[in-house]
């Protein structure tokens, strides 16, 4: 897939952004209530885990981060964005289930 030198750079640091405000809104919104805040926590580093996999997937290539054959990584890499996403709203889940016992 072609894109432009700073396609990469901006999409990294902007998952990285986009991930360290949502942990501080989110601790701050939760911090009364420690389980939820916890379960929270899961979340955003799961989330954070699944972009990792997807950057992998999209920009490996040009990262130099494949090993072996490139569709058998790329196959790999989109399963377990997809187990970490899935973790991530799970826990998401979990946080709201806890906000409601309260």
């Amino acid at each position: 897939m072609s894109f432009e030198a700073e396609v990469i750079p901006l999409f990294i640091s902007g998952c990285i952004a986009v991930s360290l405000m949502e942990l501080a809104v989110g601790c701050v919104l939760l911090r009364g209530n420690h389980d939820a805040r916890n379960c929270f926590v899961g979340h955003v580093v799961s989330m954070a885990v699944s972009l990792f996999f997807l950057i992998k997937c999209i920009f490996g290539d040009r990262l130099n981060l494949l090993r072996g054959i490139a569709s058998i990584d790329h196959s790999v890499s989109i399963g377990l964005f997809g187990v970490c996403w899935f973790f991530s709203v799970l826990f998401l889940l979990s946080a709201l289930c806890k906000c409601a016992e309260k």
